[in-house]
């Protein structure tokens, strides 16, 4: 029987973090975002997430459009497959 191997986590987000932000499609961002919410699930490392786009120009928008409520505030997170994890 193998020994258990072990590895860094936080490595393993900040991979996944490039990954999604350069991956070709977005079949390809949903994929790796599956794995890597669940072995952040798993480990006990999950800190939420975030949407690209909003961290770059959302939110400055959304204060600036009066912070629209659901559903006119889903404008504001450009593609919904572009996210990085906390």
């Amino acid at each position: 029987m193998a020994a258990r191997k072990t590895f860094d986590v936080e490595t393993f987000k900040k991979r996944c973090n490039n990954m999604i932000q350069h991956a070709p499609t977005q079949e390809a961002r949903i994929a790796i975002t599956i794995l890597c919410e669940g072995v952040l699930m798993d480990t006990g490392n999950y800190k939420g997430f975030n949407y690209i786009a909003w961290r770059e120009w959302g939110c400055e928008q959304w204060e600036n459009d009066g912070r629209p409520d659901f559903p006119e505030k889903r404008k504001y997170f450009g593609d919904e497959t572009l996210i990085y994890f906390y």
